[in-house]
């Protein structure tokens, strides 16, 4: 017997009826693609810019004239694998056996990468073995440029663009702006989950990225355009849940759409079909309880100041003024300069985030589930 499918995705894309709104940001990203404005799009972590892209994408899916490229640089660590991604992701997303896909294989295979083959998946993977760096600028240069003199508008969507900043290639941003700058029947979509990062790459008037994309800031879904489609998949997959309980699912993940749809693709497995809202309940409480283990892990890996800042914040929601003497007294976090050093540490390794996309600024737990975690405890 067939397993029922999960209308609730985690991870990946379906199609357009199991993904919720972004309508807006959906036209503007077309629309830079139709004008050949190339686009930064910043989003805070988990939040539904990875398949943003992809539903963008897939409404190109049966255009010949256009050709989408998705790459994620987030496991590189330097100019060789940024190359060898874009090499591969180029490879294998043109079919050889048709006109154009043997062309562009044709092209790169005359770079002479090795090619090999993944254990998992079968698939292609593309690697250069060059001596010298300016050999792999190179090289980007011309996958660029020939994928440009094609008939064929070409979007890249390079993901966890941050990632150069730590390339032992300090030029890599000014190699890339340069190659980049050329093309002319070329888009590119850049995003990344460290914000502080992707701010700093785009809009300082020091990079060389400054003032080169239109910035697109990737907001949380209106909770009335979520809840009616949370209320949809259910009765359409045959199952009855009360606005109440939704009402709750929305208020306990803040409406971050990867705890959000965590949440509702966890009940859905639960094969309940008249959902009330002691099943909700229960459902929260099995996630946290599911997830312990791991905010233990959390609390050994950070200091005591460092934990104890972190609580505060959780408890608090969202957090305006870190510094405040009331903040800090209430959760007795010693003094101003203390929270400085733990806040620092707890966004360096993005347990909190610094939202500025907003009229009033504020400080909130990355990690929607540690935080109801923490507020329970």
């Amino acid at each position: 017997m067939e397993k029922e499918f999960n209308p609730f995705l985690v991870t990946g894309y379906k199609d357009a009826a199991h993904f919720c709104d972004r309508i807006e940001e959906t036209a503007i990203l077309k629309k830079n693609i139709q004008n050949n404005i190339n686009t930064t799009l910043f989003a805070v972590r988990r939040i539904g810019k990875t398949g943003l892209i992809q539903h963008v994408f897939n409404t190109y899916a049966h255009n010949k004239k256009v050709a989408c490229i998705y790459v994620d640089i987030l496991g590189s660590r330097n100019l060789k694998e940024f190359t060898n991604q874009l090499a591969t992701v180029i490879y294998n997303r043109f079919p050889e056996n048709k006109g154009l896909g043997k062309k562009i294989v044709d092209a790169i295979k005359s770079l002479r990468p090795l090619i090999s083959f993944d254990s998992l998946t079968g698939a292609p993977e593309l690697t250069f073995e060059l001596e010298e760096t300016k050999r792999y600028e190179k090289t980007i240069q011309q996958l660029f440029s020939f994928l440009d003199q094609q008939n064929i508008k070409i979007v890249f969507a390079i993901d966890e663009f941050q990632q150069i900043l730590e390339y032992p290639e300090k030029n890599t941003e000014a190699v890339l702006r340069t190659h980049i700058q050329s093309l002319k029947n070329t888009n590119f979509i850049f995003c990344g989950s460290n914000q502080k990062m992707m701010h700093e790459i785009f809009n300082s008037a020091k990079r060389p990225f400054f003032a080169s994309c239109s910035n697109l800031h990737l907001d949380f879904i209106d909770k009335k355009i979520y809840a009616d489609f949370i209320t949809s998949i259910f009765v359409n997959n045959k199952k009855k849940i009360t606005k109440q309980c939704v009402d709750f699912i929305l208020e306990f993940t803040y409406a971050h759409t990867f705890y959000t749809q965590f949440f509702c693709n966890y009940l859905f497995s639960s094969g309940i079909k008249h959902i009330q809202l002691t099943d909700v309940q229960s459902i929260a409480a099995e996630i946290l309880k599911l997830n312990e283990n791991t905010f233990y892990q959390y609390r050994n890996l950070l200091t005591s100041p460092q934990w104890q800042l972190l609580q505060a914040i959780s408890k608090e929601g969202r957090v305006y003024k870190v510094h405040s003497t009331v903040f800090i007294n209430k959760y007795k976090l010693g003094t101003s300069s203390m929270v400085s050093r733990s806040l620092e540490a707890l966004q360096e390794k993005e347990m909190v985030f610094y939202n500025t996309a907003v009229a009033q600024p504020y400080y909130e737990t990355y990690d929607k589930f540690l935080m109801r975690w923490m507020q329970h405890k």
